[in-house]
């Protein structure tokens, strides 16, 4: 096993894509219901801006504010402490944690509900770092959260990193990080041909035997 890991958030340590989905109809049907087919299909993983200027369309960028406050109320307050870690992330956490391996999370998440879970889930001593898309007054990518933990922490420098998105993949290998693809994440239907893969898990706990 690396002497560290960087892990991503939705996808590949909690299971939020029913709800994120939920969310995202709901507001949908109420803004632009021409775009639920859209609000169905949309990659989870993303910053919000973003996919939310996705699902609206270039002919309704003018709702996106409303959108993403709309999003944030009912995510936040409503949604987030109902989303459910994977099935063996808890225990394979607290036994890296136990083996001494440092752990960091770099996510397009926003921070509020990403700290939240976090508490409520009891894994907040397992990180010595949490990077989120907002954590800074200027929102970062996934590659610049990556740098970030990297600048900030060197012991990361040789860290695996843990997702389950071409993007994940693509900032993993622009940081010269070994990539592991989470497949019982969201991304299984993208193109991975040009991501380096090290190394792919079907269940969280196959990180113990790496």
């Amino acid at each position: 096993m690396s002497k560290a890991i960087i892990f991503d958030f939705d996808g590949t340590l909690v299971d939020s894509k029913k709800l994120i989905y939920r969310c995202f109809q709901s507001i949908t049907k109420n803004l632009a219901p021409e775009k639920l087919d859209r609000a169905k299909n949309i990659l989870i993983g993303p910053p919000l801006r973003e996919t939310a200027s996705k699902i609206l369309g270039q002919e309704n960028q003018e709702k996106l504010d409303e959108f993403i406050s709309s999003f944030i109320k009912l995510h936040d307050n409503e949604v987030i402490l109902h989303t459910h870690p994977y099935p063996l992330v808890s225990s394979t956490l607290n036994e890296l944690h136990h083996r001494k391996i440092p752990m960091a999370i770099a996510t397009n998440k926003r921070k509020a509900p990403t700290i939240k879970l976090i508490k409520h889930l009891g894994w907040g001593h397992y990180f010595k770092k949490t990077e989120c898309s907002d954590t800074l007054t200027q929102i970062r990518n996934k590659n610049k959260l990556i740098q970030d933990i990297l600048r900030s922490n060197p012991e990361f420098t040789k860290a695996f990193f843990v997702g389950d998105t071409v993007n994940d993949g693509q900032s993993a290998n622009l940081n010269k990080l070994l990539f592991i693809k989470a497949n019982f994440g969201y991304g299984n239907n993208q193109d991975w041909s040009m991501v380096n893969i090290k190394n792919k898990i079907e269940t969280f706990d196959e990180l113990l035997n790496i």
